[in-house]
Order: C-alpha cells, then sequence, then structure tokens
C-alpha cells in the first residue's frame, strides 16, 4: 500500500499510521510542518499583541481611575484576539468530540472573518497611528517672524486647579508664547459639570500666573469639545484681527483631528505645540481619538 503523509491535526497523538483513502500515512508532510512554524510565529505576534492591548487598556484604570471608548476598545481587542487563539483548534473538539475539525467548515468560516476582522482593524489602526504622529510630532511651528495665534484646547480642571493633561498643554502654549512675546493667545473650553470654572477661565489664570500678560489671552469660554473649540476660536479670531496662522497647544495625538476641524473652517496654517502625555494613557486615548478622526472625516465634512 502505498505510504503518504497528512495534516498534523489529523494525526494520531501516538503517531501510530492511518489509513486515509486507501493509503497507510506515516507522517506529516513537510510542508504541513512548514505552515505549523509560521501558525506558531502568527500566533505568538497575535498572543503580544493582545498582551499589549491589555496592559494599555488597563493602566488608565489602574493608574488614573479612568475609563472612555478608547480603554474599552484596547480590552475587548485583547480579550478577543486570546480567545481566538484558545478556541482556534480546540473548538470543534471540545463541542463534536471525534468529529474531524476540517470538517467543521462553520467554525473555519468564523475564525477566518474574525482574525480577518482583527488584522484590518490593525492594518488601519498603524495607519492612523502614522498620520496622528505626523500631525503631532513632525508638524511644529515654523521659526520666523510672521505672526500667529496660540489656541490651548481645554481639558479637565480639578478643584485644584488645572488637571495634569490640561498643565502639559499650558506649559507647551507657555514655551511658545515666551520665545514670541507678541503672539496673542486663545484658551478655549467651557465648563463641564463636575468643574469649579470653566476651562478657559483655569487656563487663563495659569498663564497669567505665569508671566503671560492679560492683555494677550482671549478666552472662549462655551465650546463642549473639539470641533466647537475650533469653530468658536475662530469666531474670535477673524473678530479681534488676530493672525490667521494658528499654532495649537495641545497632545500629540490630538493634533490630527484639530488640524481636520481647523481646515473646515478655512485656516489653512495650522502648526502643533504638543504637549507632554502620560505614556500609559496614549495608547487608549490614541484609539478613541481614531474614532473621533472617523466622525470628523465621514460626518462633519473633514479631509485627511
Amino acid at each position: 500500500m502505498k505510504t503518504d503523509c497528512i495534516a498534523p491535526s489529523l494525526m494520531p497523538a501516538d503517531r501510530r499510521p492511518v489509513q486515509l483513502y486507501g493509503r497507510n500515512v506515516m507522517a506529516p508532510c513537510a510542508q504541513y510542518q512548514e505552515v505549523s512554524i509560521m501558525k506558531r510565529v502568527i500566533m505568538t505576534i497575535a498572543l503580544l499583541s493582545a498582551l499589549g492591548a491589555l496592559f494599555f487598556g488597563l493602566a488608565p484604570l489602574a493608574a488614573y481611575r479612568i475609563f472612555h471608548l478608547g480603554v474599552l476598545l484596547l480590552l475587548l481587542y485583547g480579550v478577543g484576539v486570546i480567545l481566538l487563539l484558545v478556541f482556534w483548534d480546540g473548538f470543534p473538539d471540545m463541542m463534536f468530540p471525534g468529529y474531524p475539525k476540517e470538517q467543521v467548515l462553520w467554525w473555519r468560516i468564523l475564525r477566518g472573518v474574525a482574525a480577518a476582522g482583527l488584522c484590518l482593524s490593525v492594518v488601519v489602526g498603524g495607519l492612523l497611528s502614522w498620520r496622528i504622529f505626523q500631525a503631532g510630532r513632525l508638524n511644529p511651528p515654523p521659526q520666523d517672524a510672521e505672526p500667529a495665534t496660540v489656541v490651548v484646547l481645554g481639558c479637565l480642571v480639578r478643584e485644584d486647579g488645572p488637571s495634569l493633561m490640561l498643565r502639559y498643554r499650558l506649559d507647551a502654549a507657555l514655551e511658545y508664547l515666551r520665545e514670541h512675546p507678541q503672539a496673542p493667545v486663545v484658551v478655549s473650553g467651557g465648563q463641564g459639570s463636575r468643574e469649579p470654572v470653566s476651562e478657559a477661565q483655569a487656563m487663563a489664570e495659569y498663564l497669567m500666573a505665569n508671566g503671560i500678560a492679560g492683555d494677550r489671552i482671549y478666552q472662549e469660554n462655551q465650546s463642549t469639545d473639539t470641533q466647537q473649540n475650533i469653530i468658536l476660536s475662530g469666531e474670535i479670531i477673524r473678530r479681534e484681527g488676530l493672525p490667521e496662522r494658528l499654532v495649537i497647544a495641545t497632545d500629540a495625538y490630538h493634533q490630527l483631528r484639530v488640524q481636520i476641524y481647523a481646515g473646515t473652517q478655512g485656516f489653512r496654517e495650522v502648526y502643533a505645540q504638543s504637549g507632554e502625555s502620560p505614556w500609559g494613557l496614549v495608547p487608549s486615548y490614541g484609539v478613541r481619538e481614531m474614532l473621533a478622526i472617523g466622525e470628523a472625516v465621514f460626518l462633519n465634512g473633514g479631509t485627511l
């Protein structure tokens, strides 16, 4: 009888010869062994990505007690990948003992669709991450004498003053304002339900306490989101005749969306004066930002 080879998943655990379609099968084919090695490499990479997602999803919760959509999506991705890896080959054996797993067609289709969806999310996320990096870190204000208006975007204000993330934005603005003593600044942000004062007022007080003259500061205290930040700040800039060359002080991951909305308002020169960001928060906020960028492009008329 002719000796042939077979996929490793069909071999008995003790490697005894088996009969398959009239052939005496003694060992797995080399091609299947190669595929098996590649499969292990891919599964290892997937597991590492899942563990990274879980780490950066849990970090904001553990260190800052912050929970938002970006945190949720990272946790769902991590759990989803791990479940897919666990059940990739084991699910048919658990549900249908003794039934050849290669014949459980619906499971092969389902796991393939799930894997494709996760891979697509990683690819899209990677491409968007590059654009976010370009906008936030590779678009600094030019070193020339042309006037510009600094716009500082608001963030949470606590009872004792600006939050850590807002102070980082203000410190970035201070660096530019000290180097350009004629530049005006618009501080933009309304008052949230749990904030003692408007974000604009808190930012103005912080800047003045750090040596910026009050007559350089314009407060926009009605906005509640990034789009309103830009629309209402733009109205102040044009009403007061301030330079329409903008220098935006916010987190690096936030800059791309700001530039998209600035473009919808007719501002053509927009540069990034990015503040620091707590490293443990960047991945989750970055994921949330990707969804907001999608909203800005597909729902609010922006362009990448």
